[in-house]
This record gives structure tokens, sequence and C-alpha cells, in this order.
């Protein structure tokens, strides 16, 4: 079956893709087997065989200076929540077509164990569009300067183009994660 949309058609495949990435929620590592599934019949998400309710906050770690990334995490932990949300930004990550910056406020993968680390979920927005009230919401601005982009947000190869190359960086970063 295939989706419509006012700029072109999207498959079940890609919709499932951003389900999954979307609603990535990460878990702390352990030995035994971990899973996480919707459950559309009864309307909930499983979270190792258990009915599992996020309560969460919301945390964009490029917002924060990594250096208080693990008190602020506590204080979420503390005051009862059991996950964290975050959004990527890829303009923050890509600031040149080809040029990706993980280091410091940006290391995505240090802040998602740190979220592991105090056995909270993490549920991973990575867009390619965040809106977060972030610069262009979050799309590089290098996007515009491409030729053939037609426009963003599309399914326009001009920008599908740019947005699976980036997904192919951050996929195998986060996959052992999950």
């Amino acid at each position: 079956a295939v989706v419509s949309t006012q700029s072109g058609h999207y498959g079940r495949g890609f919709y499932k893709m951003l389900l999954v990435l979307l609603l990535a929620v990460l878990v702390s590592s352990c030995s035994a087997k971990r899973e996480f599934y919707i459950d559309w019949e009864n309307d909930r998400f499983v979270k190792d065989g258990e009915t599992f309710q996020y309560v969460s906050a919301g945390m964009h770690y490029f917002r924060i200076p990594h250096q208080y990334w693990e008190q602020r995490i506590s204080a979420a932990k503390s005051a009862g929540l059991n996950a964290v949300q975050t959004y990527v930004a890829w303009n923050a990550h890509e600031p040149q077509p080809g040029n990706y910056n993980f280091e410091g406020d940006l290391d995505i993968v240090r802040f998602i164990k740190q979220v592991q680390a105090q056995d909270m979920a993490l549920i991973l927005r990575v867009g390619p569009y965040i809106c977060a009230e972030w610069n262009f919401g979050g799309l590089p601005p290098w996007l515009l300067g491409r030729p053939y982009l037609a426009q963003v947000r599309t399914s326009d190869k001009g920008y599908m183009v740019p947005v699976i190359e980036w997904l192919r960086v951050l996929g195998p970063m986060i996959k052992p994660l999950l």
C-alpha cells in the first residue's frame, strides 16, 4: 500500500522506518534480550513483556553543555520520570556537506549512554525536520544551495538524497545502543 501526500508517495517501509526512529526507546544494556513494540490491538506500548507507560522529560543534548548531562538526567529521574526524549539536530551535526561533528555537546552516543546508565528509556526523535524552535527546523541551511532541490520536507529527490546520506551516518552510531 502507498500513502499519498501532496508532494509525492511514501511506501509503508518509509513510515515503518520513521516510526521506529521516532519511537526508538533505548533501554539500559544488560545480558537479557530486550524488546519493545507497539501492541496496536490493545493500544499500548510493551517493553520486555510488560505494559510500558513513559513519562518523559524533553532534554535536547545539543542545547545543554555536556558537563551537565548526567546531573540533568539524574534530576529528571529524581522527579519520577522514566524516560528522556531528545531531538537530533542535523544542522548541528553536519554544518557543511559531509563534515560531521559528534564531539563535546554533540556527542549523541555519550548522551544516550548516560541516559541508559541511569536506567531511563530514551525516545530519540531523529527528524530530519525537528522544528524545536531551532533554526530552519534543524535542517542544514546548505540544503538550500543544492542543485536540483525543488522543496525541502517533501519526497523531492534533491532533498531525500542528503536525508538518506545523513541517516546512513547517524544510523550505525545509534543502532548498537537500541
